[in-house]
């Protein structure tokens, strides 16, 4: 009941995350959700520090005690087949490695382009 508990549980974390970068994209390609953007930031930032640490997702770890699977994949998440669920990290971390950077030019870039105009005032001429 635990592991199902747990998968279910994943399930909805990978909702989010998803979720979050696609909110990232739209907050870089356009602009909008600027209010949500440092909120969206922070939940995959915390999945990318708990398997930089953890060296695996923790829920994954959390899956294989609770199945008692020592090595290899137990399944922790209720709709991905095993396939996609093993290339899900491998895949994400470059494809968030780009949207902080395409965040960080939508967020910075305005502010360095105003500051390389020169102040506006009284022409002389």
């Amino acid at each position: 009941m635990l592991l199902f508990v747990l998968q279910v549980f994943h399930t909805l974390v990978f909702i989010a995350a998803i979720s979050c970068l696609a909110v990232l994209w739209v907050y870089a390609l356009t602009g909008r959700l600027a209010r949500l953007a440092p909120w969206a930031l922070g939940f995959p930032v915390a999945i990318f520090a708990g398997v930089m640490i953890n060296g695996e997702c923790v829920l994954q770890t959390w899956a294989k005690r609770l199945s008692g699977i020592e090595e290899g994949w137990a399944r922790d998440i209720l709709f991905l087949p095993e396939a996609v669920a093993l290339s899900t990290i491998p895949v994400c971390v470059p494809v968030f490695a780009v949207t902080l950077l395409v965040v960080a030019a939508r967020f910075i870039g305005p502010r360095v382009i105003a500051r390389m105009r020169p102040p506006a005032g009284p022409s002389r001429g």
